[in-house]
Order: C-alpha cells, then structure tokens, then sequence
C-alpha cells in the first residue's frame, strides 16, 4: 500500500520512502519510523509500539531512538513537518499546509469585492493564526519540559541508589585497606580494583552497572533535549550549565570510562570545571509549575 504525505510518497510494505522520484538517503531506521509516524498519522505511536516494529524485538536504549527521531526532524525541518513527542503517549508526526485559494470572477465589477473581502478575511485571520501558533508552541514546551524532568527524576533516583553500593563497597574495601580521605571514591577504586575480593568486586559491578545503564542514557537524552530545544536552553538560566557538565561527563564516559573495567564510578564536579547546576531542578520544576 502506498501512501503520500506532504511531498513525499511511502510504501507501507516496504518502508520505502520517495522524494522527487528518488529513494531518500536517511537509513533503513529513519525510513521505517517515518513510514510508521504516516501511516498512524494524524494519531500518535507509543515507544513500545516502535521498538517493536522498527527494531523488531531487538534490545536498545531509548537513546538509539531519540538519535533516529533527531536527525529524522532535521531531514523533515525543510519540508515544514514535525515530529511532536506527545507526553505519555508517544510520538506523531504533523505537517503544515495551506492550498492557494483561487476564484472565477463573474463580471470586473465582482472581482475587486472579493479582492478586498479576501483581505480583510485574511487580516482578521493573521492574529488567530499567529496566537494559535504560539499556543501550539508554548504546548510543545511544556511537554519538552515535563520529558526533561522526568528523565532528570530517574537520573536522580539512579544517582542515589548507586551511591548505596558505592558506600557499601567503601565500607568493606575500608576493612581491609587504608582510604585516603583525600582520594577521589573513583581513584580509591580504581587503584584497589585487582586486591578486590569476590564479594566487593560485585559491589563494583554492581555500581558500574548504573553509570553504563540509566546515569548514560538519561545524560544523553537530556542533553539531546537542550541541543535541539533552543528555546528550553533561553527559559532556564541554569541549562547552560548542566549542558557543560553533561557533555563533559559525556566525553570522559565515552573516552575514559567504558574503555576501563577497572572505573566503577563517573564523576564530574568542581575539579572539572563544570559541577552539576544544584538550583537547575528547582528551576525546572517552577518553570513547569508556573507556564503548565
């Protein structure tokens, strides 16, 4: 089955998307959540429901769908569609459209009243159009907002639970080793990681285990969120900040941390330059509170 939407054509079967008679370059991923968002367009699609049909059962990260919808949004951005993430729903897919209005005068004298009554038609319009517009956009910040709170509650909740293990560890590695109150926990681990026995190094695991589950990837779509909302970035004063300290913790994940089993811990804080905006979550809660 085909479908056509906007100026490109679909075919449901096979994923495949046309633009101008030629397949478009975005990547099977793309292609496919593309033609899933038209065929359920103008309703919404869950994230289970994408999994599902766009990587067929396979275990991701929601990370590895925020990054298709992203750069999805930048091949769309130029033919006036977007793809709107609709709060505990999903995601939907809208386009912008007008069709040129045309009309058959009837006599010279006829033509000019309806020159004019188009106009002022279109004068009454433009201020609807323009607050309807804004409306449309305040409420797509709010539901950014909401997603970056979320993602920061579960951030939070995975930050405090780690640290339960990290301290259970110390408590047993401090047993059996002098810990230097000056030593960094990551630097105390680190250089203690080949004296560990059985029973620490799980707790070791155990703690390594949040920064490369839920601490990772709820970094990276929070900072995916501010990248591509500039918007939320001039609402909160702070959220230049937390961009700084996530795309530090970020870069040190990525060059430092998953190359080393020995690291059971990721910090960013004062000695990088870039410690997390304490204030930032309360900003973010007013901002809700006050504009929801």
């Amino acid at each position: 089955m085909s479908l056509n939407f906007g100026p490109f054509q679909v075919d449901v079967d096979t994923g495949r998307v046309v633009l101008s008679g030629q397949a478009v370059q975005w990547g099977d991923k793309a292609s496919q959540l593309f033609t899933l968002l038209v065929e359920k367009s103008p309703g919404t699609i869950s994230k289970e429901e994408i999994f599902d049909k766009v990587w067929q059962g396979r275990v991701v990260t929601e990370n590895s769908l925020y990054k298709t919808i992203s750069k999805l949004r930048k091949e769309l951005k130029p033919h006036h569609m977007e793809i709107e993430s609709v709060f505990g729903e999903g995601y939907r897919i809208v386009a912008d459209s007008s069709d040129e209005a045309s009309s058959t005068g009837h006599g010279a004298t006829n033509q000019p009243v309806y020159r004019y009554g188009f106009i002022a038609l279109l004068l009454i319009s433009l201020p609807v159009l323009w607050f309807g517009f804004q409306y449309i956009k305040q409420q797509q910040l709010v539901t950014n907002m909401k997603q970056l709170q979320q993602v920061l509650a579960v951030t939070k909740q995975a930050f405090i639970s780690q640290i339960n293990r990290r301290n259970e560890l110390g408590e047993l590695l401090n047993q059996r080793f002098e810990l230097r109150k000056e030593d960094s926990w990551e630097k105390r681990f680190y250089q203690l990681y080949d004296e560990m026995n059985e029973q620490e190094l799980f707790l070791c695991q155990q703690t390594r285990a949040y920064t490369e589950g839920p601490l990772f990837e709820n970094n990276q779509i929070a900072l995916n969120l501010l990248e591509d909302n500039p918007e939320m970035v001039e609402a909160l004063p702070l959220a230049q900040d937390l961009m700084a300290h996530l795309s530090i913790w970020l870069n040190k994940y990525h060059k430092v941390f998953k190359h080393s089993e020995k690291m059971c811990l990721l910090y960013v804080g004062v000695e990088d330059g870039a410690k997390y905006p304490s204030d930032f979550d309360s900003q973010l809660d007013q901002w809700i509170e006050k504009n929801q």
